[in-house]
């Protein structure tokens, strides 16, 4: 899981609206509406990145449990790669679950 490597998909024109992202994909019309965790993550993905990279960057800014900090954060990947937002050069885990 830490070594998948996950990048944007697609060109987006990207506005901040208070402390949210608002993001249009060109190619497909389709908006969509960051949170500000799924914001943070998209600008740590500027450049492509691994998961156990993205969680180590997560950790240093915000304070957080490191399980709780891993489920949040594979649940929001998945919903960005649900929506067609990013890709993975593997298949991500399920988040684990609350104990």
């Amino acid at each position: 899981m830490e070594d998948a490597l996950v990048r944007r998909r697609s060109e987006m024109l990207e506005a901040e609206v208070d402390g949210e992202l608002v993001a249009l994909d060109v190619e497909s019309g389709t908006c969509y509406s960051f949170n500000r965790s799924a914001t943070r993550i998209w600008q740590l993905l500027d450049e492509p990145r691994t998961v156990g990279s993205l969680r180590d960057a997560l950790l240093a800014e915000f304070d957080v449990d490191k399980l709780e900090c891993e489920r949040d954060l594979l649940e929001a990947l998945e919903q960005m790669r649900v929506g067609g937002v990013i890709e993975s050069s593997v298949p991500l885990p399920a988040a684990p679950t609350k104990g």
